[in-house]
């Protein structure tokens, strides 16, 4: 074949190929964030209301930014939780040092009989500090590369490693007793593939990558002795009609009753639709309606054995149920008692 026939062949070959991927292949639809409300992990006794945050220690000298850090995150994220949940009443930081500063208090407090000391001065029901560790690491690394036509040249790269360990202790002062002592631990490679896509907005600012590690292990820390929530990311289906991509839009904009009215649409028009049928469930669990979101999550499960239609099922049935996830034996208990009770409905 001349060369000038190839040439044109090419294009056409191409739209061809281009034309099947896009008629064959469909486009997720949006991502949409599920809110849960969890109580703490640690059973806090009901009388401590007043809290008061002192500044977390460090290992060394060089660290000590670090324990400022730690103890900012830590009295932002508490004073948030607190506008939603109203459990603590928070004492104002610049109180605390002006009291360990009057009183002849060290900045940070290192154990028990410290913090209860302190915390019957400050008047308060509870003292929490700790200690945070951490280290960085920046190494240059140089590799030859070949390049075509013979001959290499140097490429240069940096492997940034970082971790951050902080250790929370809380104390009861009325009882001078611990109510929970935790250390958490962050890691960080540049090398992972899961840390440089998690940090990517970081770039390459070590400091703010250990900072954001910080403040995940204090995000941590509160969800042991506090209310808080924790969010589930969904992304929904396209569907098979212009009518999913209109519950879509819906659903992603929060209007979850209209999204519904529009994927019950799509089903009078095509009632295999198990898009529609899922993403109708999303928009019932989001409404907290989870019975119905486990009877839509069923119903496209019956047509399609996807992993996140399981994932859904699962999701409604451990809130529905109400499980305590920190007692395996108790959730497997939880379990078997609901699967019976489903089976006895039936």
């Amino acid at each position: 074949m001349p060369a000038k026939s190839i040439r044109t062949t090419i294009p056409f070959f191409s739209l061809i190929l281009i034309t099947l991927f896009s008629t064959g292949c469909k486009d997720k639809g949006k991502e949409i964030i599920i809110s849960y409300n969890r109580p703490p992990q640690y059973e806090v006794p009901s009388e401590v209301r007043k809290v008061a945050i002192v500044q977390f220690g460090a290992k060394s000298g060089t660290e000590e930014k670090w324990g400022e850090i730690a103890s900012d995150c830590l009295a932002h994220a508490m004073d948030e939780y607190n506008k939603k949940f109203h459990r603590y009443i928070l004492v104002d930081r610049k109180r605390v040092a002006a009291i360990m500063d009057e009183r002849d208090f060290q900045m940070s407090i290192a154990d028990t009989n410290q913090a209860v000391k302190f915390g019957k001065i400050a008047n308060v029901d509870a003292m929490i500090y700790g200690t945070v560790y951490v280290t960085q690491q920046e190494k240059e690394s140089v590799m030859n590369v070949s390049v075509p036509y013979g001959g290499s040249i140097p490429i240069k790269s940096m492997h940034r490693l970082s971790t951050a360990a902080v250790t929370f202790a809380m104390d009861d002062v009325q009882t001078s007793k611990t109510v929970c002592t935790v250390t958490i631990t962050r890691k960080y490679d540049s090398k992972d593939g899961k840390d440089k896509k998690k940090y990517k907005k970081y770039s390459k600012n070590l400091n703010a990558i250990t900072q954001e590690m910080i403040n995940e292990c204090v995000r941590e820390f509160l969800g042991k002795v506090s209310p808080h929530e924790v969010t589930v990311s969904v992304t929904l289906e396209a569907g098979e009609s212009k009518a999913v991509k209109d519950g879509n839009k819906f659903a992603s904009e929060r209007e979850y009753k209209d999204a519904i009215e529009m994927y019950q649409a799509a089903l009078q028009e095509k009632p295999n639709d198990y898009g529609a049928m899922y993403n109708t469930g999303v928009c019932y669990e989001a409404m907290g309606m989870l019975q119905e979101a486990e009877q839509y999550y069923n119903m496209a499960l019956k047509h399609k054995k996807e992993s996140e239609f399981i994932r859904a099922r699962r999701r409604v049935r451990v809130e529905s149920e109400g499980e305590d996830t920190s007692n395996e034996q108790a959730v497997e208990e939880q379990r078997r008692k609901a699967r019976e009770a489903r089976k006895n409905q039936n």
